[in-house]
């Protein structure tokens, strides 16, 4: 008896929508997609590097600067592609949050728009301070 393979999680349709949703909001300027993109790039490839420092050496392998130096531009750019490409999802996390933590129009709005009163001051109010009843 086969087993059936697992339901994605979300279909790509969803996941598609879902990034359009994001992207298209009207609050999300070209500079914040590529902030965005820029940090899942560094992220992708800061985890490149750690995966690469935890695989062990063969006696057959070319170990020098060149290679180094290869390997680190290919895994830069690598993580350029990933992040353009949005593979890990991290860009639209990012962009996510920096929404939530926008201020809301509606709230600034009805907050500017309240009449404050302003604080009295004058010895006529005691406040209990320890400077209370003493000249300057």
């Amino acid at each position: 008896m086969k087993a059936s393979p697992a339901p994605p999680l979300k279909s790509p349709q969803l996941q598609q929508k879902q990034a359009r949703q994001t992207y298209d909001d009207p609050r999300i300027t070209k500079e914040m997609r590529e902030a965005a993109q820029g940090l899942e790039a560094v992220f992708t490839g800061e985890m490149l590097k750690a995966m690469r420092s935890n695989v062990d050496e063969s006696e057959l392998s070319l170990k020098n600067s060149a290679t180094e130096i290869y390997q680190g531009m290919l895994d830069s750019e690598y993580a350029e592609i990933s992040a353009k490409q949005n593979s890990l999802g991290l860009g639209r996390q990012i962009l996510d949050y920096w929404l939530r933590s926008m201020p809301q129009d509606k709230y600034n709005e009805r907050r500017n728009s309240q009449v404050q009163e302003p604080v009295k001051t004058g010895s006529s109010r005691r406040t209990g301070g320890t400077h209370e009843g003493q000249s300057e």
